[in-house]
């Protein structure tokens, strides 16, 4: 699959602001004090897998409006590229993207590197869940007895997050070093399911022990973001009571969807939007 080809905008707003303090200059400054120059807008790049494209926003619809990668201008990229502070220069995000590279299908996260600069103000990326193996999971959990889906994730966890860990780490590296003053913005993974609704979608004990799979996954991408000085933004609290299972869930589920268990729209405007902008001042970013 070919990457996306980079949008590049050119931004005059410091040049027009010197021209303008320039020519006040010459013709002898003004009678009162100079407004200041507007602050530019945050220059932001979206990295990431299916949780950061937007993938589920557009469940009940016709899944085909899904952009390149499974974009939706409903997920946090176009969520926050419609704020003044902020101009999305590029969304680099993949469905299906992980944090180690694999040869053909989705772009990975090494691949999507490529959209950062020096110029870069704001970064924000979601990866790992694919390296996880939450497909897998997610599949055994919602077809086998509880016993069968502890085991897979005990086995998955065991193998998988320290590898997962490893690659986060130099992962993380490259973006520091590609984007050296970016502020970079990790977000976790929400749990899927709210068994304390006793929806008995899948087991409860299935759910349960999902949802502790996903603690861990989070706590490996936790632990890496910020030994990198990055934030990491935590959404099982937003999704608390958002579960499959729950009243009102934020989760995709529709039988045979190919967005199945993906933030809805609800699930991005109500949960990963505000949970980024309450960790992150953006106004205070702006030079």
């Amino acid at each position: 699959m070919t990457p996306a080809t980079r949008t590049l905008r050119f931004r005059p707003t410091r040049f027009i602001a010197l021209a303008a303090a320039t020519s006040a200059a010459l013709l002898g400054g003004s009678a009162g004090p100079v407004a200041a120059a507007p602050k530019e807008p945050l220059s932001y790049v979206a990295l990431g897998d299916s949780y950061a494209s937007g993938f589920g926003a557009l469940s009940g619809s016709d899944t085909e409006q899904y952009g390149f990668c499974g974009r939706s201008d409903l997920g946090l990229p176009g969520l926050l590229d419609a704020k003044k502070q902020i101009d999305l220069d590029e969304d680099a995000t993949c469905a299906g993207a992980k944090v180690a590279t694999e040869p053909g299908g989705a772009i990975d996260l090494r691949e999507q590197l490529v959209a950062l600069s020096a110029d870069t103000d704001l970064v924000t990326i979601s990866a790992g869940g694919n390296d996880a193996g939450f497909g897998t999971v997610a599949g055994a959990c919602a077809t086998q007895p509880t016993d069968v889906c502890q085991q897979v994730i005990a086995a998955t966890s065991a193998k998988a997050l320290p590898v997962l860990a490893a690659n986060l780490d130099a992962l993380y590296d490259s973006i520091r070093e590609k984007a050296p003053d970016a502020t970079v913005v990790v977000t976790g993974y929400p749990h899927l399911f709210s068994p304390d609704f006793g929806n008995a979608l899948i087991p409860l004990a299935s759910q349960k022990a999902f949802n502790e799979g996903t603690d861990a996954l989070n706590a490996v991408i936790r632990q890496q973001a910020e030994a990198h000085g990055f934030i990491f933004v935590d959404l099982v609290p937003r999704f608390e009571r958002h579960g499959l299972g729950s009243r009102n869930p934020w989760i995709t589920f529709q039988p045979g969807a190919v967005d199945n268990l993906h933030p809805t729209a609800k699930g991005y405007k109500s949960g990963y939007y505000p949970a980024v902008r309450s960790a992150v001042n953006f106004a205070r970013l702006q030079r």
